[in-house]
């Protein structure tokens, strides 16, 4: 095959037969129009394929659930006939700007939602989480012991940081890094015996891959506060900024608030914890507030089946609204915390709830898209694992947007029903999650945390999106509809 392929359209010419199914994306990936949006990245890879050509057909085969090396030695028919050393050396290449790419696509996917008439008017937000990326090898480059504050126990792997843009229907991923974790002993959590064995790579001081290599040891939350600011510069426009317990503090609500060309508000959960709010002049921790305005101030929300205090003060000199919230049986109270002292209790309740959208994109990736399945020892193969998944998901994203889920389902049916439970799940999880909140409510069990705790259990994803496709396949059944109507 010629390597010098100006267009996506070229690519379809050389799908075999049994990779036919996969022209629906081809296709809809060249909307992203994706030979000129990488052209300024090609300067980094002048010799074979094109860049644009080799991050489509990686998309291809991440659909397609299968890694470089089963496409090429499994007997499977590839799109291209050269060899898989193209590809390796693309994903391990120091120049390439991973995180440049993954911006440009994600704005993309802005443009061509607005072009369509897509453009929402909801409230627009960034949100900001991290996710564990677990690695079963002790010789990836980087590697560390990180605590999975979930299931309580050390793994190996990194912790992935993502900036995920909400534009008030989908959430993409704007941009990721990866950290790792090297305790206060400083070796990481490994061995001499472990580090040494870690592959090595020396690297040009000015190249992109050496800026994410400095990442790796970064404060999670300085490097949160640089992402929102690339992204703002990239043309993104959002209102508030949604986080959970852990980046919740002083620190990021200064960094964020003083960002320069928009006006960000930050709306995060936030610890129950021995911090100090500013009330009435008066310095009180969260417990000290509640026993003060439970009697008198709080309030039941019929909507949300939940009791509320809405109290006004001042963090760190910062002004900030608290909204306390106990759900229906509860025995413990939660805390969200904003800037914007303008907004109810219940706008912020629901603009919280859109920060699970992160935790299913995770999921999705993850389960999916491959994320994290890299065997690639060398760290800028790690990054470019990780960057191909999130803009597979981009790509899948819009065509989810732009066409009914089943018409998905039929379009990848063959090769592909996994993406069916994707959609199908995307589709039933807020109800699921409304009566989940709702009887665990009643069992006077913590929402959130076991909310946690399942999208990161395995066992629990695949029990559950078995129920949903019996849930899919009754409703789907004819006689099931007969005797609903009768």
């Amino acid at each position: 095959m010629s390597p010098k392929l100006n267009n996506l359209s070229e690519l379809q010419s050389v799908l075999s037969d049994e990779q036919k199914t996969n022209e629906g994306v081809l296709a809809f990936a060249s909307q992203f129009n994706v030979s000129q949006l990488l052209k300024p990245f090609s300067a980094a890879k002048v010799k074979g394929f094109l860049i644009s050509t080799l991050i489509t057909a990686l998309c291809i085969y991440r659909l397609s659930g299968k890694s470089i090396w089963a496409m090429h030695r499994l007997g499977n028919k590839s799109i291209f006939d050269g060899d898989e050393n193209c590809f390796y050396r693309l994903l391990n290449n120091e120049k390439i700007n991973w995180r440049g790419i993954l911006m440009s696509f994600a704005r993309r996917f802005k443009t061509l939602t607005e072009q369509k008439g897509q453009a929402h008017q909801e409230t627009k937000c960034f949100v900001i989480d991290d996710t564990d990326i677990e690695k079963t090898g002790k010789t990836f480059e980087f590697l560390s012991r990180i605590y999975n504050h979930v299931t309580k126990r050390y793994v190996f792997g990194f912790k992935t940081l993502m900036l995920g843009y909400w534009d008030g229907k989908s959430l993409i991923a704007a941009d990721f890094s990866l950290h790792r974790e090297k305790g206060k002993s400083g070796t990481c959590g490994l061995t001499a015996k472990e580090r040494k064995g870690l592959f090595k790579k020396n690297r040009q001081a000015d190249s992109v891959s050496m800026k994410r290599v400095k990442e790796l040891d970064k404060s999670k939350i300085d490097v949160a506060v640089e992402m929102i600011k690339r992204a703002v510069k990239n043309g993104f426009v959002a209102s508030y900024v949604l986080m959970d317990s852990w980046f919740t503090s002083d620190v990021i609500i200064k960094a964020i608030t003083s960002i320069k060309k928009i006006k960000l508000h930050v709306l995060g959960m936030c610890k129950m914890d021995n911090r100090q709010f500013t009330v009435e002049n008066r310095a009180l921790n969260s417990h000290q507030i509640i026993t003060r305005k439970e009697r008198r101030q709080s309030k039941y929300s019929r909507k949300h089946k939940s009791h509320y205090i809405v109290v006004n003060a001042q963090y760190k000199s910062i002004p900030v609204k608290l909204f306390y919230i106990k759900y229906r049986n509860s025995k413990t109270w939660k805390l969200i915390l904003t800037t914007d002292l303008r907004l109810s209790f219940v706008k912020a309740f629901e603009l919280y709830q859109i920060r699970w959208t992160i935790e299913v994109l995770f999921k999705e990736c993850k389960q999916y898209l491959r994320l994290g399945a890299c065997q690639n020892t060398d760290f800028d193969g790690q990054i470019a694992d990780a960057t191909l998944a999130f803009i597979t998901h981009t790509i899948l994203t819009l065509q989810r947007r732009f066409y009914a889920y089943e018409t998905l389902g039929e379009l990848f049916r063959q090769q592909q029903q996994h993406l069916l439970e994707l959609t199908l799940w995307e589709r039933i999880l807020k109800v699921f999650l409304k009566m989940l909140r709702q009887l665990l409510e009643i069992m006077a069990i913590d929402v959130d945390q076991t909310i946690e705790l399942m999208f990161n259990n395995d066992q629990a994803n695949r029990q559950l999106l078995a129920l949903l496709s019996a849930l899919q396949n009754s409703t789907e059944n004819p006689q099931y509809k007969h005797d609903s109507a009768a």
